[in-house]
């Protein structure tokens, strides 16, 4: 049995392209002192020989012109761990169920001028997180639980850097979750040993509010 996972990367140039055309044409200013703003992200999950999709909600304040914080919500499926050993006819994948609440904060590089932004920036805090491996043998196909209750997850605390820019109210960033290992479950809920969780995650997204940057 073979699990493919084929992921289309080729127009992903022309969607970078196309994200910056978008943001330049609506010539948006974004950040100012003092002002609240809300986000949302869409995120394609890279974790160990594997893929997955995320999303988060972005709350922060302005506490400087060029920096604010805030609390971050993200959720996301991960598949990774993908091994096909055709010689000995096995597969297995790792499904991760993954979320988490983060203080963050970011600090851009503007100075007033004009609303492009680029920006460095982290967070800490804690993560909720389920690990369960399917492994195959054969033609022996693994029959999913139909009731995932006793799946609980395992929290852990861990942190966040993060790297992009923001073009008017659009935004991306280049984020890396840094998460301790935690148990990794089989389909009867049983502990099998641990896994790693860190991933790298490539995101875009939107925000409204936060004043402006051009003065």
């Amino acid at each position: 049995m073979r699990f493919i996972i084929n992921i289309k990367l080729k127009n992903m140039k022309k969607l970078i392209l196309g994200f910056i055309v978008i943001a330049f044409a609506f010539n948006l200013n974004a950040q100012e002192k003092g002002k609240i703003r809300v986000g949302l992200d869409a995120g394609l999950a890279l974790p160990n020989a594997g893929a997955g999709f995320d999303g988060s909600l972005d709350i922060r304040y302005n506490i400087m012109d060029n920096v604010n914080v805030g609390i971050k919500f993200n959720g996301g499926l991960l598949l990774k761990d993908i091994a096909v050993d055709e010689a000995a006819n096995t597969a297995s994948i790792t499904t991760s169920v993954i979320s988490s609440t983060l203080a963050t904060s970011d600090y851009y590089f503007n100075n007033g001028n004009n609303s492009f932004a680029p920006f460095l920036g982290g967070g800490l805090g804690f993560y909720k997180i389920v690990n369960i491996e399917i492994s195959a043998t054969g033609t022996d196909t693994p029959t999913p639980p139909t009731d995932m209750s006793g799946f609980q997850g395992e929290n852990k605390f861990g942190g966040l850097l993060r790297g992009g820019f923001e073009a008017g109210h659009f935004r991306m960033a280049l984020e890396y979750y840094l998460i301790p290992q935690s148990t990794l479950l089989d389909l009867n809920n049983a502990s099998i040993g641990t896994t790693g969780n860190s991933f790298l995650n490539l995101t875009l997204g939107f925000y409204l509010g936060g004043g402006k940057w051009r003065k």
